[in-house]
């Protein structure tokens, strides 16, 4: 999993204001990989938005692993990093 460094300092500002937060991964959702690279979905078909408030790094993932599978997806493209949220596309990858 990629995530660049503004996602990391958002998401341990989100640790001091939202404490400790624990999302259970749906069944199969650890499967989703989670990037920042256009490259790695180049080839894929969307099926949607997904977006997680920041409640935790891990927390995050698993949200927007959740998020994607339920969308029938494989891969979340993150596409913004905001002071509350982090917000991607769903993909459906070969």
């Amino acid at each position: 999993m990629t995530i660049n460094c503004r996602l990391v300092a958002f998401a341990a500002i989100g640790f001091g204001t939202a404490g400790c937060v624990t999302v259970a991964l749906a069944p199969g959702a650890e499967k989703v990989k989670i990037t920042k690279s256009a490259g790695d979905v180049a080839s894929c078909k969307a099926v949607g938005n997904v977006k997680s408030p920041l409640i935790g790094f891990d927390a995050i993932n698993a949200t927007l692993q959740n998020q994607a599978l339920g969308l029938g997806g494989n891969t979340v493209f993150v596409t913004a990093a905001e002071p509350e949220s982090v917000a991607g596309v769903a993909y459906n990858c070969p």
